[in-house]
């Protein structure tokens, strides 16, 4: 393949690379932004010194880097968010070697790709990030500035209704109505790179100026259409843009290569400074008069122009020697016109307030950071800085860097506004800030926007501006199947859901930034994401609370923020039965992620995974630095596909960065390309295989792409139709392509797909025939190419193995399936005791009888049918039971009590019965709150009865490692003065999962002590969220009817139950709803061995009745109201 090769950087060698040594030629490449790379300081770490080299190794930065992530011991934020932001713009630059250089390869012109779709791409999300109502308040939540990191913006001067921003993402948005709503721009132009800097022309509000990179883009026409100012050896970047509010033709730019000068609307410009300036100003009352702030040689400096800005000289008054660490920032107020401030992020961590009076010519110091009068510290530098003093009163001074402070009285002292603390809900990590007259302020954050009319002074009148904002990064993404929900982790932002029912409205489920989020795809709104702890049930509403929690304990592999990423597959036929990668193994859960069973170690890296739909024992593996890997047995075993990154295809380097998809009417119909990551930037192909993987055709056709992801949807005939989507990467747009059955090209599909989105991952949402790709741009949606594709049938149920016969269960449908016009009939052989409504689609079942079950699945869809049988599909088993030693039960917990604890945290939740309280949710944790109780830690339980004990389990806690317990001593006694030795000795791992303890020979006890020893990172404390044990009575002493001799009559009942019970005794009951809501609770005659309830009240469904004897036997019934 021809290579055609432009040199992009080694322009910026003629550059002032000042003497500071604090630039290279490889800070100035394209899209990267030099201005946030603080100064050199010999305290970094080897990978941040080496940021200063010139020709350092990236895998060896990026190595160290990793290492030292691993456990920092001082953090260096600032150095750390340039490194984040260099390190996904080197990418075209680094050989397979890890050698930078100067040279870019770029694709030579591929054959012009048709439209082959007039269908528009739209907008999904998120559209607005709300609060989640956590807490079930009646006050519904509110908007939230959690939803686009906005670098820049302005609000025009001749109609303050109107205001343009750009997001680090690469996105210009603009608002007509002062910020209530806002539009998208330009969604077939790339910025290529964060808006580091935005004009509006003061005397023309349709006329905008937009840094980005080493190139300006202007629009004439509101943002319509744009196009670029500078010349290929004219480049610089831009930090700050600022036009003569009395001329506009007039422009100022100042950034990493100086200051820039244009009198001619910035088609022709001029250097007039050569070294790095922050800001740059117009003295408030004289436009011929610019200030400017600098970095010489190391040290701050203030230059000053007398002609408008054609020329700079040093302002000799302003302090001399102070060093810059990270950057500075100027401002202004006609308030006090003779004044000019300064904020400067100097030594230690630590900003400097000045003021100067440009009558007197001196300078004194307002204010010294990380104090009490001012507490604002470095943090990450230029990166996230902002300074703004009111133009109504020059005693109102902002300043901000992680959190907003505020001053009322000159810089004398500051309180915090907002962010990591303060009354106001303000994102923490400010960007920019414009204040306006008559006290409005406007801040944009890593979140967004918030919007003030009175200063910041009342919470009351300040709001999040953020509705259609668009440029969420998403590093996380994943839907449902039957339900239309998204999920995913989004850089900067957290954790956000996205539904059909809650739109436009997308809730903020918490978190800070990882690619993460995953969707239980047969559960209803059960959705789970790495950084949260337990999984969670969504809320039914946007305004309502989440419905609870559920344990999940292990995630993908996702690396380069999910730019690599692994996913979790489903069974085919069984929704609680998942597939992952996680380290260097391939895992299996039987329950919905509450436990994981080893398959598999490749002793590399598994990343990305697909399961056949057809045939669900086939599943295919990434693995780094192996590649393609089948299995054909569910994942036991597995064999090498070597040919696909031979060199005769793809290449060697592709291995652990591929991306696949499968027919999904062939097991062994499999298409693959090489998957770009954040820190790479590689040519790629497509490829196709009819043979499970052994032999390959090249697919690529007339591309020649950034390739990322593919995505296969069956035609109406049941043959494949495949969608390839590309990364926005050396100034080549993204796009999505379509080849369909029996071409030969691929053509773009769709129009207004968003050029400038890398995209992260692709999927379709075949109930609806939608096709969705989230990426930096948020996520978008377009109509699949054939909206009425042949229907593929697949049942879907919980698991294959049901352990208690009468569980309910839940059918589902797997089907490839637009679900316009359809209908449902579910068939189960032989016939359960109770199938809720054998004609909805997801209807719920008790089988009743021990024994094979063959399910059947018809849906009739515009009139034809379509079915699928699966024999066996499931298996019932016999009810475990405490009172049955052949196969006991989980002990109800209710009627343990605590006998003792050394240690408990004063707090909730931490107490020490939140052990066995049955909530995961809570936890007891010794005490942290008051200072450390060392190890051992200790807890005695009372059961309250003998038991036979033959399983015990740990379920740590979920929402983090602090507390989990590596060594423990378990003792059973009958002897609550006396436990003997220890019964057994146990070293737990540090995960999520519950872990099992299973006895050979049961215990025997009532009571049980726990002794914890260590915990799992050596720290003081022990948590636990349960203990378990799975036991029986160990008496034939009690005379009872078993759980297998009780009777209820009539089942199902129209509303009168009659229950036998197991003696002429009194027993407590209590009627539970079949998600477990108490509704009615009593006390029985104990002179009669049967009791009468009355359900005619209840709404149609399930109930469990529970009853309770004096000494704390259970049994329990369950009915069926009809």
């Amino acid at each position: 393949m021809r290579l055609l090769t432009t040199i992009i950087y080694c322009l910026f060698f003629s550059f002032q690379l000042t003497a500071q040594d604090k630039f290279n030629s490889h800070d100035f490449i394209e899209g990267n932004i030099p201005s946030y790379k603080p100064s050199f300081d010999n305290s970094y770490p080897a990978w941040g010194k080496m940021l200063y080299d010139e020709n350092p190794n990236f895998l060896e930065i990026q190595k160290k880097y990793n290492e030292w992530k691993k456990n920092p011991s001082t953090e260096f934020k600032a150095i750390e968010r340039y490194y984040k932001i260099w390190v996904r713009n080197i990418k075209p630059y680094v050989r397979v070697n890890g050698e930078i250089v100067s040279q870019i390869n770029t694709p030579p012109p591929a054959t012009q790709q048709s439209i082959s779709s007039e269908n528009e791409w739209s907008f999904l999300g998120p559209k607005e990030t709300f609060f989640l109502n956590e807490s079930g308040g009646e006050m519904l939540p509110s908007s939230c500035p959690w939803q686009v990191n906005v670098y820049s913006f302005d609000v025009s001067k001749s109609n303050d209704s109107i205001l343009y921003c750009g997001t680090e993402t690469g996105f210009v948005n603009k608002s007509t109505d002062k910020g209530d709503s806002w539009v998208m721009l330009a969604k077939d132009y790339s910025f290529n790179g964060g808006i580091t800097a935005l004009a509006i022309d003061p005397q023309n509000e349709q006329t905008v100026y937009v840094a980005a990179g080493a190139q300006l883009h202007k629009t004439n026409d509101g943002g319509e259409n744009w196009n670029t100012l500078l010349v290929s050896d004219g480049l610089f970047y831009s930090d700050k843009i600022i036009i003569d509010e009395s001329n506009s033709d007039k422009i100022i730019a100042a950034g990493s290569n100086g200051i820039f000068y244009s009198t001619d609307e910035g088609l022709n410009w001029s250097n007039p400074w050569e070294y790095q300036s922050y800001d740059v100003h117009f003295k408030s009352n004289d436009a011929s008069i610019v200030f400017a702030i600098t970095t010489v040689n190391g040290d701050f400096k203030l230059i000053k122009s007398n002609n408008g800005g054609a020329s700079f000289s040093t302002v000799s008054s302003f302090p001399s020697n102070i060093a810059d660490e990270s950057g500075a920032l100027l401002a202004v107020s006609p308030d006090d016109s003779e004044s000019i401030f300064a904020l400067l992020l100097s030594s230690n961590d630590t900003p400097l307030l000045y003021k100067g009076n440009l009558a007197m010519d001196s300078w004194e110091v307002l204010a010294t950071g990380q104090t009490d009068d001012f507490p604002l510290e470095n943090w990450q530098g230029f990166y996230d800085l902002v300074f703004e003093v009111s133009p109504d009163d020059a005693d109102v001074i902002f300043a901000g860097t992680s959190s907003l402070y505020k001053s009322t009285n000159g810089g004398e002292s500051f309180f915090i506004i907002g962010g990591y603390g303060g009354d106001f809900s303000i994102h923490p990590d400010a960007q920019y800030m414009i204040l306006l007259e008559n006290n409005e302020a406007w801040l944009a954050t890593d979140g967004g926007f918030t919007y003030s009319t009175d200063n910041f002074t009342n919470t009351n009148n300040a709001y999040s501006k953020n509705k259609n904002l668009v440029g969420s990064d998403m590093w996380g993404f994943d839907q449902g199947w039957n339900e239309d929900i998204v999920v995913g982790g989004r850089y900067h932002n957290g954790n956000t859901a996205i539904a059909d029912f809650y739109q436009p409205k997308a809730l903020r489920m918490g978190g800070a930034e990882s690619p993460t989020g995953w969707l239980m795809k047969g559960k209803s709104r059960h959705v789970a994401f790495n950084d949260l702890g337990p999984g969670w049930i969504l809320p039914s509403s946007a305004e309502s609370s989440p419905e609870g929690r559920f344990p999940f304990s292990k995630y993908p592999n996702m690396d380069e923020y999910g730019g690599r990423r692994g996913n979790m597959v489903f069974h085919t036929n069984y929704y609680e039965v998942i597939f992952l990668g996680e380290g260097n193994s391939f895992w299996k859960s039987n329950d919905m992620g509450q436990s994981f069973e080893l398959l598999h170690n490749f002793e590399q890296r598994v990343r990305y995974l697909q399961i056949s739909y057809s045939d669900p024992n086939v599943i295919y593996a990434d693995v780094v630095n192996q590649g393609l890997h089948k299995s054909e047995d569910g994942g036991y075993t597995w064999i090498a596909k070597p040919s696909l990154t031979n060199g005769e295809n793809g290449e060697s380097f592709w291995k652990g960065k591929l991306h696949f998809d499968i027919s999904p009417n062939d097991p062994n119909t499999i298409y693959a390309c090489l998957q770009n990551g954040i820190w790479s930037a590689d040519l790629g192909k497509i490829f196709k295989s009819t043979d499970g993987g052994d032999n390959w055709t090249d697919w690529t056709a007339n591309l020649n792409p950034y390739s990322k992801s593919l995505v296969v949807q069956p035609d109406g005939s049941g043959n494949d139709i495949v969608y390839l989507f590309t990364s926005n990467i050396n100034s080549e747009n993204a796009n999505c392509y379509i080849r369909r059955h029996g071409e030969s090209e691929w053509s773009i599909y769709g129009t207004d797909f968003p050029v400038g989105t890398d995209p992260n991952h692709a999927l379709p949402f075949f109930r609806d025939s939608k096709i969705r790709v989230a990426g930096t741009s948020g996520v978008w949606e377009n109509d699949l190419d054939e909206i009425d594709f042949l229907p593929i049938i697949q049942p879907w149920v919980n698991r294959p193995i049901i352990d208690c016969v009468f569980d309910t269960i839940q059918l589902e449908d797997h089907s490839i399936l637009n679900h316009e016009n359809c209908s449902w009939q579910w068939t189960i052989e032989p016939e359960p005791i109770y199938i809720e409504n054998e004609n909805i689609r997801n209807p719920m079942v008790i089988l009743g009888e021990v024994g094979n079950y063959t399910v059947t699945l018809s849906v009739t869809k515009d009139g034809t049918t379509y079915s699928k049988t699966i024999e066996d599909m499931i298996y019932a088993k016999e009810c475990p039971s405490i009172e049955n030693c052949d196969n006991p039960a989980i002990v109800p917990k209710e009627n343990w009590d605590l006998v003792y604890f050394d240690s408990e945290e004063s707090n909730y939740p931490g107490y020490a019965s939140m052990a066995f309280d049955g909530n995961t949710s809570t936890i007891w944790h010794t005490q942290w709150s008051t200072g450390n109780t060392p190890y051992p830690h200790q807890l005695e339980i009372d059961f309250n009865n003998e038991f036979k004990i033959y399983e015990f389990t740990y379920q740590t806690r979920q929402d983090g490692e602090n507390g989990r317990i590596k060594d423990m001593e378990i003792y059973f006694s009958n002897d609550l003065l006396d436990y003997g030795e220890p019964d057994t000795i146990v070293e737990f791992e540090n995960t999520a999962a519950p872990q099992t303890i299973i006895f050979q020979n049961p215990k025997v006890g009532r009571y049980i002590k726990i002794v914890a020893l260590s915990e799992v990172n050596g720290g003081p404390w022990a948590s636990a969220a349960e203990f378990d044990i799975k036991a029986c009575y160990n008496t034939s002493a009690i005379e009872t009817k078993g759980f297998n001799y009780l009777k209820a009559y009539p089942i199902p009942t129209n509303g009168n139950l009659r229950v036998s019970l197991p003696s002429l005794n009194s027993y407590y009951y209590t009627i539970y709803t079949i998600d477990g809501k108490e509704i009615k609770r009593g006390k029985t005659d104990m002179s009669i061995d049967y009791f009468e309830i009355d359900l005619s009240d209840y709404n149609d469904g399930i109930y469990i009745i529970k009853l309770q004897s004096y000494d704390g036997k259970e049994y329990f019934i369950k009915s069926i109201k009809e």
